[in-house]
C-alpha cells in the first residue's frame, strides 16, 4: 500500500453560466401581434361609446331620470345639503346635455318612447316654442307617437280638457311608461293644466322621494370619502413629523431583471391577456360566471412568466414585489393605504371640480357598466368581484409590479412615474375626464409602489377605488 497522500486538484469548480435572458425574436413577435390586434381593435372600434351599447335607450333613461330626480331634491333640501352638493359637484346644469345626449340616441334610430322624452326635456328646458313643430311627424307614425302627441299637447301646449279625459290620459300615461322621472312628470304638467291638484302633488310627491333617497346616498358616499381623507391626512402627518420611514416591503428597485428581460416579460403578459381575453369573448356567452375570473384568467400568462422567469434565478415573486413583510408590518401597510386612499379621494374630488369649472362633462355612456346596472344579481356580483379583486392584482403586478420598474431602468423615476402612468390611462379606453382620473390613479399607485418598496399599498388602494366605484354605481343607478 502507497503511503503517498491523494493529490488534492487545484481546479476551481465549475461556476453555473447565468440564465440566458428572454429571446428578443419571442419578445418581437407577441409585441407584433399584440401591436397587430390593438391597431385593428383601434380601427374598428365604434366611433361613440353609445356604439358599444347593448340597450342605450334603457341605460340612457336610467342616468336622466337618476340626475332629475336628484336636481329636484337639491331644490328642495335644507341649505346645508345643498351646498354640500352644489360646491362638489359644480352646481345644477341646464338640461343641455340630457337633450344632446337623446340627440344623438334619436339619431341612431330608437323606439318613440326616446323621442317623447327628449321632447319632455325640451319643454322643462323652456323651449316650448319647439314643441308644436316636433309634434307634426307624429300624427302621421302610427297609434303611439299620436297618442303620446296627445299627453304632450295637453301637459305643455295647454289643450283643454274635461276631467274624464285627463283622468284617461293620465291611466295611459302610468300603463304605456315605465315608472320613473318622466312619466311623473308629463303627469303633473297635464294634472296640473286641468287644475287636478291631488294628481299633480301625487306625482311631484313620488319624485321628491326618490331624490331625496338619492341625495342621502350621494351624501353618504361623500361623508365616507370626507373620512377617508381626513384619516389618509392624519396619518400622513404623523409620518412626517415622526420621520418615520414609509417602506413596508423590500422590492429592488432597479429592478432584477434588465431593461430587455423587463420590456420582454411586459409584452409577453399583454399578449396572453389579449389573446385569452379574445379566445373567451368568442367561445363563451355574454352572461357567464367567468366574468367573475375573466380578469384573473387573462393575467395568468404574465403571472407564470413571471413565476418562471425569477424561479430560474432563485428569486420568487413575493419578494421581488416586496409581499414579504416583517412583524408588525401589516401595520404599515394600513397606515400607507390610508395615505394612498386619501391622495386619491383629493384627485378625484379636484378633476370633478377641474371638469365641472371648465362646463365639461364626459359622455354618459363612457365606461357605463351594463352588466352591473341590467344584470341579474349574480352576473353583477361577478362583474364587481373581478373589477375589486382580479383587477388590482393583475393590472398592479402589470404595470406598477413590471412596466414602471422596468422604465425606471432606463429614464429615472419621474419619468417612469409619468409614462407608466399615462399608458395605464390609454389602455382603458375613456375619453378626457376619464383618461386624467385613471392617470392620477396609475401615477399616484406608481409613487406608492416607489415609497414604499411594496405593491400591497398600490394593490389594496386600486381595491378600494374600484370598490368605491362600483357601490357608488350600483347605490345610485342600479337601485
Amino acid at each position: 500500500m502507497s503511503d503517498q497522500p491523494p493529490e488534492v486538484s487545484l481546479e476551481s469548480p465549475p461556476v453555473p453560466s447565468p440564465p440566458a435572458p428572454l429571446s428578443p425574436w419571442v419578445t418581437a413577435v407577441c409585441g407584433a401581434f399584440a401591436a397587430a390586434y390593438l391597431g385593428f381593435a383601434t380601427l374598428t372600434a365604434a366611433p361613440s361609446p353609445l356604439d358599444r351599447l347593448e340597450q342605450p335607450e334603457e341605460s340612457l333613461e336610467r342616468m336622466v331620470t337618476r340626475e332629475m330626480d336628484l336636481r329636484a331634491a337639491v331644490r328642495q333640501a335644507p341649505e346645508w345639503k345643498r351646498a354640500i352638493y352644489t360646491t362638489l359637484s359644480g352646481g345644477e346644469d341646464t338640461l343641455a346635455d340630457p337633450i344632446a345626449w337623446y340627440d344623438e340616441l334619436i339619431g341612431a334610430g330608437v323606439s318613440p318612447v326616446a323621442q317623447l322624452y327628449r321632447v319632455v326635456l325640451l319643454a322643462e328646458d323652456g323651449q316650448g316654442g319647439r314643441l308644436s313643430v316636433t309634434l307634426v311627424p307624429w300624427e302621421f307614425q302610427g297609434e303611439s307617437a299620436f297618442q303620446m302627441a296627445k299627453w304632450v299637447r295637453a301637459g305643455y301646449l295647454g289643450v283643454e280638457l274635461d276631467r274624464e279625459g285627463v283622468q284617461s290620459l293620465l291611466l295611459e300615461i302610468r300603463s304605456e311608461l315605465p315608472p320613473g322621472w318622466f312619466a311623473d312628470t308629463l303627469a303633473a304638467r297635464v294634472a296640473a293644466k286641468s287644475g287636478d291638484r291631488a294628481a299633480q302633488q301625487e306625482a311631484e310627491a313620488a319624485i321628491s322621494a326618490r331624490g331625496t333617497a338619492l341625495l342621502d346616498r350621494w351624501l353618504g358616499l361623500t361623508f365616507l370619502q370626507g373620512v377617508l381623507l381626513a384619516i389618509g391626512a392624519v396619518v400622513l402627518v404623523s409620518i412626517l413629523l415622526r420621520r418615520m420611514s414609509v417602506a413596508v416591503g423590500e422590492a429592488p428597485l432597479p429592478p432584477v431583471w434588465t431593461a430587455q428581460d423587463g420590456y420582454g416579460l411586459f409584452i409577453r403578459g399583454v399578449f396572453g391577456f389579449l389573446l385569452i381575453g379574445f379566445a373567451t369573448t368568442l367561445l363563451l356567452p355574454n352572461e357567464s360566471p367567468y366574468s367573475g375570473i375573466a380578469t384573473l384568467a387573462a393575467g395568468t400568462p404574465l403571472v407564470w412568466w413571471l413565476y418562471r422567469y425569477l424561479s430560474v434565478r432563485g428569486l420568487s415573486v413575493p419578494a421581488t414585489f416586496g409581499l414579504k413583510l416583517s412583524a408588525g408590518g401589516w401595520w404599515r401597510v394600513a397606515g400607507a393605504t390610508f395615505v394612498v386612499i386619501g391622495f386619491s379621494v383629493l384627485g378625484e374630488a379636484a378633476i370633478a371640480l377641474g371638469s365641472g369649472a371648465l362646463h365639461y362633462k364626459p359622455h354618459w355612456a363612457d365606461g357605463l357598466l351594463e352588466n352591473v346596472l341590467w344584470g341579474p344579481p349574480w352576473l353583477a356580483a361577478c362583474e364587481v368581484f373581478d373589477s375589486v379583486v382580479w383587477a388590482p392584482l393583475i393590472e398592479e403586478l402589470a404595470f406598477r409590479g413590471v412596466l414602471y420598474a422596468t422604465l425606471r431602468i432606463t429614464m429615472g423615476v419621474w419619468p417612469a412615474v409619468g409614462l407608466s402612468g399615462a399608458f395605464f390611462a390609454l389602455v382603458h379606453g375613456y375619453g378626457a375626464v376619464g383618461f386624467a382620473s385613471v392617470l392620477w390613479s396609475g401615477t399616484l399607485w406608481a409613487l406608492a409602489y416607489e415609497r414604499t418598496r411594496s405593491l400591497l399599498p398600490a394593490i389594496f388602494g386600486h381595491m378600494f377605488n374600484n370598490l368605491l366605484v362600483s357601490t357608488e354605481f350600483i347605490w345610485l343607478l342600479r337601485i
